[in-house]
């Protein structure tokens, strides 16, 4: 019977890889950290130039949102099809064919003759650009040695983190300075180069699974419903819900409250920006004490952060608790993943997936939830929402020996026979 496995890592560059325990990797942990700022930025990128686009079509808002909709939508469905895919012909080929995809579209959607075409240009640009989260967070759990997994994973969600500051940022900068067709093509450049990169200096590794489709979402099914990675998935709603909530009642709040200005709430963005270094740094000193124990660390730092947000008058502690926020957040998107690849590590590439996916729906979730509630509801409900998600992971995410092994029997069960 054929039964998944871990895909096994490039020793030498002799295999067309590097040692994992040698520079090499660093190289490529670097690649990867630099792509996952600017091929998720993508999705934040549309939101300053929405009001260009608007204007150049000259369509109304509610059709001009669609620039972000259309993304969104087929990002998240994309992980649940790229990282089961990811497992079957490799790791590389995904992350490198799916770079240059998101160059072409995204070359097309600066191109585009008319808002339907652009829409459609979105959606397939979020498609692309869904190879990218999952699959390079089941790389570096493949690859990096054990004792630089849990930072290098850290790495690696900063940079997720950090492209919904890095994409406005360059779109703010387009619209002071250009059209909006500007905004597509450098990245479309970037993108493309990213995949030539990709290709020559990932390791090539080997599949991971030789299973039916039907076996591998059969695998993922099962996942869903033990208990470890049940606790993942439901905690990580939590996540980038809580991050898109806080900032979209955060900045309305220091407006209307403190008379706080454009400058001032860019400069406010800064300052929690500055949180997303706190992840990589305490996985860097303390990540032998395991990801659930980080984990939970980081919701309950959030917490801590959104409560003193909610309960001080002053500015400064209200800026000072978006920091804190941030650098729980921080800790808790790699912890998720550590704690994935120890409870699932014969389907990291299915789990992870279905992860980023949980935490994609999430964001939606949150934009949608600071629409209809005060700045004190919902980090009130943010922050109860965040400790629930700790006490979760105490309780439900811990290893057992035993977890595996019922999946994997039922995968097998449904494998073609290679006797």
């Amino acid at each position: 019977m054929s039964t998944l496995q871990p895909v096994a890592p490039a020793r030498s560059a002799r295999s067309g890889g590097v040692s994992r325990d040698g520079p090499g990797f660093s190289v490529q942990l670097a690649l990867l950290v630099a792509m996952a700022f600017a091929i998720p930025a993508q999705l934040y990128l549309a939101i300053p130039v929405a009001e260009q686009i608007q204007s150049s079509f000259r369509v109304d808002e509610a059709t001009a949102s669609w620039t972000g909709s259309a993304f969104t939508l087929t990002y998240a469905a994309g992980f649940l099809v790229f990282g089961p895919l990811s497992d079957r012909v490799g790791r590389r080929p995904v992350l490198a064919l799916g770079a240059l995809a998101t160059a072409v579209v995204t070359a097309l959607t600066a191109l585009s003759p008319s808002m339907g075409w652009f829409i459609t240009c979105r959606a397939l640009q979020g498609l692309a650009a869904a190879t990218f989260a999952p699959v390079a967070l089941a790389y570096v759990a493949d690859r990096a040695p054990e004792a630089r997994r849990p930072a290098s994973l850290s790495f690696i969600t900063t940079g997720l983190l950090g492209a919904g500051l890095l994409g406005q940022a360059f779109g703010h900068f387009v619209v002071a300075h250009a059209d909006w067709p500007t905004a597509f093509w450098p990245t479309a450049v970037v993108y493309a180069v990213a995949a030539l990169a990709l290709w020559r200096l990932l390791a090539p590794g080997t599949a991971a699974s030789t299973t039916a489709w039907s076996s591998v979402f059969l695998g993922m099914a099962r996942l869903i419903r033990s208990p470890g990675p049940a606790a993942v998935f439901a905690s990580a709603i939590t996540v980038f819900s809580s991050f898109v909530a806080m900032y979209a009642v955060l900045n309305p709040h220091l407006r209307d409250t403190f008379g706080v200005g454009q400058g001032g709430l860019l400069l406010v963005q800064a300052v929690g920006a500055v949180g997303l270094i706190v992840g990589p740094v305490v996985n860097r000193l303390f990540g032998g004490s395991g990801p659930r124990v980080l984990t939970v660390a980081g919701f309950v730092t959030a917490g801590a952060g959104l409560l003193l947000e909610q309960l001080s008058g002053a500015l400064a502690a209200v800026v000072g608790g978006s920091l804190v926020f941030v650098a729980g957040i921080s800790l808790v998107v790699p912890g998720l993943v550590g704690l994935l690849h120890q409870l699932a590590p014969q389907h990291r590439g299915a789990a992870v997936a279905f992860n980023t996916f949980v935490l994609f729906i999430g964001a939606s979730l949150g934009q949608l939830a600071a629409a209809h509630a005060g700045y004190h509801m919902m980090l009130g409900v943010l922050a109860g929402s965040v400790i629930l998600a700790a006490a979760t992971v105490a309780r439900f995410a811990r290893p057992s020996r035993s977890l595996a092994r019922p999946i994997d029997r039922a995968v097998a069960a449904r494998s073609p026979s290679k006797q």
